[in-house]
């Protein structure tokens, strides 16, 4: 009886242990330079994709982790009408361009913006 009581209790010591812990979500400080409007949609953007891969982005004027240039601008669809595009230079800490690239043809500037968040994290993400 008392090695049955000794193997009940080894093994609800070690059941914490066992239990899966999601990973520490990583905060990195960016800082956004773009029109107040396109730095609010961007950073929106950011922290609604990055939830899922435990990333959070917050603004800074200080000390940054990386550097965001961003824009959102306007065209003409092959079908005459108006379409959204977003474009992204990142920077690292030390002033080194990263990656840029757009993403045109979308129907609003937040999906526009939508889709640069998108990349920026995938990106980012295959740098660490």
């Amino acid at each position: 009886m008392k090695l049955r009581t000794l193997a009940i209790l080894l093994l609800l010591a070690a059941a914490p242990s066992l239990a899966q812990v999601p990973p520490k979500e990583a905060t990195l400080r960016v800082r956004v330079e773009a029109t107040e409007l396109d730095k609010n949609l961007l950073l929106e953007k950011l922290n609604d994709n990055g939830k899922d891969h435990h990333m959070a982005f917050e603004p800074t004027s200080g000390p940054w982790e990386y550097r965001i240039v961003f824009r959102t601008y306007q065209l003409i669809a092959p079908d005459g009408g108006r379409r959204s595009g977003a474009r992204a230079i990142v920077y690292a800490k030390n002033g080194k361009e990263l990656f840029n690239f757009s993403r045109d043809m979308r129907v609003t500037d937040s999906g526009a913006t939508n889709a640069v968040a998108k990349e920026i994290i995938k990106r980012l993400r295959e740098l660490k």
